[in-house]
């Protein structure tokens, strides 16, 4: 399965989609633009609510987020850079799961999202052409889908955090 997660046009509050390529939306996350810690809900086609993730706005270091699923599982994230003086190439460790999210920011951007024996369950880039910052992510485990939506949302937000201002 193929998704592509792009801000949704004419957004005031961060507000994302995740469509197939074809245009067909299946989840929606809009940010509570006042609340703290920074709440987004992700809620599907139907308006159900499918999971909430929390950050803190102030955490630029470990850039953590807790995550909520529908179904009951929670997650805590974490990044780290895999060498500590390039933050290029960026690890989100993904717990208890053991999960981990692979990212390199380079002229396009691209994570993997990984399961903790290594298995890849879903590739992203970046599209450079598309406006915004859009990808499209190979969603390996249909099973997981609503996880790996979540996580890739995450993803893309730690790397256009991560990324040097321009001067």
């Amino acid at each position: 399965m193929k998704l592509r997660i792009s801000s949704k046009l004419a957004s005031v509050h961060s507000e994302l989609e995740v469509s197939t390529v074809d245009g067909e939306v299946l989840f929606t996350a809009h940010t509570d633009p006042l609340s703290s810690p920074r709440t987004t809900r992700v809620v599907d086609a139907s308006g159900t609510e499918v999971a909430c993730y929390r950050t803190s706005r102030s955490d630029d270091k470990d850039r953590a987020h807790h995550i909520e699923l529908r179904s009951g599982v929670s997650m805590d994230l974490k990044r780290s850079f895999r060498v500590s003086a390039k933050t290029d190439e960026a690890v989100i460790r993904v717990q208890p799961q053991g999960w981990m999210v692979v990212t390199r920011r380079a002229w396009t951007s691209r994570f993997e999202i990984r399961t903790e024996g290594g298995r890849v369950m879903a590739r992203a880039k970046q599209i450079p052409a598309l406006r915004g910052d859009v990808y499209d992510v190979e969603v390996l485990d249909d099973a997981r889908v609503v996880a790996i939506a979540v996580l890739s949302m995450i993803a893309r937000a730690v790397i256009r955090d991560d990324s040097p201002s321009p001067v």
